[in-house]
């Protein structure tokens, strides 16, 4: 083997992969080079291939412990220990400050061990040892510290469970469902214009009085405020803070006490507003986003003002957050002084947090920093008072993880060790795309996350589950492997660069366990050999989505026949509603915004459909699903549509899955989806509204009729 391949499979690039159409992809020695570059690799000369890969394989060997070691409990708990030739007939002394605050030590003796491996390296022999633990360590978040003759290193020790939070309901088997919105889509008469927190705690009551056990939610991340129309919240600026659009004013106690700010909100030109935002069919992001941050800068100098008593829980909140808080609401006020510019165009002197330039800043305008912090506390407690709305409800708030952030956002700005500039990640050819996708966002390093003790990740996992009881990963594949593609190159031009998959997962299950949280794994598209298979030994719950349920001739899987442990569900954000797939609404829109490259692959694709229309029939009619009549020439297409919407309900409520998750569009019968693949600004994706409001939602009676059939079933 080349030392360019030895080093790309070293750094974690496979060498070839099959996509989902079955077609073998070899990767090329220039997709190898472009990316073992992004990574920081120097390979521009044979010389300088050897040079990397010498280092590389060395690095491990040069330091006494690794950045971090990661055990499970249960196993026996010892730590890979490196020491030079002149230390193996020394004593070790090793101490761990456990995360409790308690302290245990002692001593090992390298002679009394045989090495498991050595090596020469600069001349001298270093040799690989097993540094026993005591069995009775807890779980959690340890330092442990060694010294060896004047050789001193410490490392993070994490502990984690076997495998993730589950439930008593899980554990008993108890078969549950709840309903799934798109908090912006949620149109009430309260809000502005944008489904808010209030809107979310008003849902979660309206479901647990129905009889669910959950509400899910789109991702919750912070977008771009000098940029609202940057709608798409699976592409942040943030996975670690909240969307403040989402912030209801008038719950917020300032608004109660401000005269102004409620005098200001009652002038006919600002209500004039609220009418035009609220009645729109599609959200205004612009315009909400105007409106709302107005109000919440009028209400923030009221708060500013307020004495230390009454600041106390927002003090609490800013101290907790920390250097990440303090970052992201940096990066938020800098985005705001350079008129929303992307970040890579900033002066140097602002480049990175640390930078002088933007420590400065920091300190001339601290006022507007906690501006920023401020929102992120009122949306942070509105979201933990709508999670507890649905009293009663087992699950409570289904949170969504997306799989990474813009690179222009907050996250590439402050956490650039661990994240790379300049490739992009997203999938290979399958059936969404032919070409690949290529999702415009920077992957993480999977060597400098691990150098970092995996904290940008843990950061992320804590603050999404900090008010779930369950979190749906988004391509939950990334953590075993991600689809890079390299800085220049077409998304069919990519290669999978594996992670530290055991690694994440332990980490994964221990914050899934100390926040009381439910993992569910969107793992739909090319999905590796074994990996649903260690997902389900991990306790995460398989994520199976009715329309992609097929055996290899395209017929529809029976529904007894789906995983018990997983969620399952009509449809996803990308796929039409159940109405407006059997309309075929999204081929009409393709056809409509000309987005078939040719006539052959228009017409294939409503071919397609017809054939799917008639194989779903089957498959709800094998159940007994389905009127004799369906759909005859006497039923109305509402009619149809209706009949179909809780057939198809019916037919996942039947299955052992152990959760279901019904589409808040499907209750409320919508035609269009909410995002269309393929486009930006052709189709207003994440923007459309429920056509019926919250108000009516308890006494709407065919939601009532839906929720009534999958309650039998259940």
């Amino acid at each position: 083997m080349r030392n360019l391949d030895r080093l790309a499979t070293l750094a974690g690039i496979e060498e070839s992969y099959w996509d989902i159409f079955g077609v073998f992809h070899q990767i090329n020695d220039h997709a190898k080079m472009s990316i073992l570059s992004a990574m920081g690799f120097s390979v521009g000369s044979p010389e300088a291939v050897d040079e990397s890969l010498r280092e590389f394989n060395e690095r491990p060997w040069r330091r006494l412990l690794e950045p971090v070691v990661i055990m499970r409990s249960g196993s026996v708990f010892a730590a890979p220990l490196t020491l030079p030739q002149d230390l193996w007939q020394g004593e070790v002394r090793w101490r761990v400050a456990a995360e409790d605050g308690s302290v245990v030590e002692g001593r090992f003796h390298p002679v009394d061990q045989t090495p498991s491996d050595m090596r020469d390296v600069n001349g001298g022999t270093m040799a690989r040892f097993s540094l026993p633990l005591p069995a009775d360590l807890g779980q959690g978040y340890h330092r442990l510290f060694i010294s060896a003759g004047d050789s001193k290193a410490e490392t993070v020790l994490i502990i984690a469970p076997p495998k993730a939070y589950a439930p008593s309901w899980l554990e008993e088997g108890r078969r549950l469902w709840g309903i799934a919105c798109h908090l912006y889509s949620l149109r009430s008469e309260s809000n502005w214009g944008i489904g808010d927190f209030t809107d979310l705690a008003e849902l979660s009551r309206i479901t647990a009085v129905l009889g669910g056990t959950s509400v899910g939610v789109n991702p919750l991340h912070a977008l771009f405020s000098m940029h609202p129309d940057h709608a798409s919240p699976y592409s942040p600026s943030s996975r670690r803070f909240l969307n403040p659009l989402y912030i209801d004013a008038i719950a917020a106690s300032e608004f109660q006490d401000c005269p102004e700010v409620r005098a200001l909100v009652a002038t006919p030109g600002f209500a004039e507003h609220l009418g035009k935002v609220r009645a729109a069919d599609y959200v205004d992001y612009s315009a909400v986003s105007a409106g709302k941050l107005m109000m919440l800068e009028r209400m923030y100098e009221l708060f500013a003002e307020r004495n230390p008593p009454v600041r106390s829980a927002f003090d609490d909140f800013v101290n907790e957050g920390g250097t990440a808080l303090h970052h992201f609401v940096l990066f938020q006020a800098l985005h705001e002084h350079f008129h929303g510019r992307p970040w890579s165009e900033w002066p140097h002197a602002y480049s990175s947090p640390d930078a002088d330039g933007a420590q400065a800043f920091a300190v001339a305008n601290a006022h507007r920093l906690e501006f920023h912090a401020y929102l992120q506390w009122l949306a942070d407690e509105q979201l933990a008072a709508a999670a507890c709305a649905g009293e009663g409800m087992e699950v409570g708030l289904y949170a969504d993880l997306a799989i990474g952030t813009d690179q222009n956002g907050a996250d590439a700005w402050s956490d650039s060790g661990s994240i790379v500039h300049g490739a992009r990640f997203g999938a290979p050819p399958d059936a969404f795309n032919a070409q690949g996708q290529d999702w415009g966002m920077p992957p993480f390093h999977p060597h400098n996350l691990r150098e970092e003790a995996y904290e940008p990740f843990i950061q992320i996992l804590r603050a999404n589950m900090r008010h779930a009881g369950a979190l749906r990963v988004d391509h939950v594949m990334g953590l075993m492997r991600l689809y890079w593609i390299p800085p220049g190159e077409k998304a069919d031009s990519g290669a999978y660069v594996r992670y530290p998959f055991d690694d994440l997962l332990a980490i994964l299950a221990l914050e899934s366990v100390r926040n009381k949280c439910l993992v569910i794994g969107e793992d739909l598209g090319t999905v590796p050999d074994g990996f649903r298979e260690r997902m389900a030994k991990e306790g995460a719950l398989s994520y199976r989505v009715l329309r992609f349920e097929r055996y290899p001739d395209g017929l529809f899987k029976r529904s007894e026949v789906y995983p018990a442990l997983s969620v399952t569900t009509s449809a996803t954000h990308d796929l039409p509603t159940i109405k407006g797939y059997w309309l075929g609404r999204d081929l009409e829109q393709k056809r409509r915004l000309n987005l078939y490259s040719s006539q052959e692959s228009q017409e294939g694709d409503f071919e397609a459909r017809a054939k799917d229309r008639i194989l779903l029939a089957a498959a709800l009619n094998d159940h007994d699903l389905l009127p004799s009549d369906f759909p005859g020439e006497d039923i109305s297409e509402q009619d149809a549509a209706r009949q179909l919407i809780v057939a198809m309900e019916r037919f996942l409520a039947r299955s052992p899955s152990l959760l279901l998750k019904i589409n808040l569009d499907d209750l409320l019968e919508e035609t269009d989806q909410i995002n269309l693949p393929g486009t930006v600004a052709e189709y207003p994706n994440w923007r459309r509204k429920n056509a019926t409001g919250l108000e009516t939602l308890a006494d709407n009676p065919f939601v009532n009729e839906v929720i009534g059939a999958v309650k039998k079933e259940r």
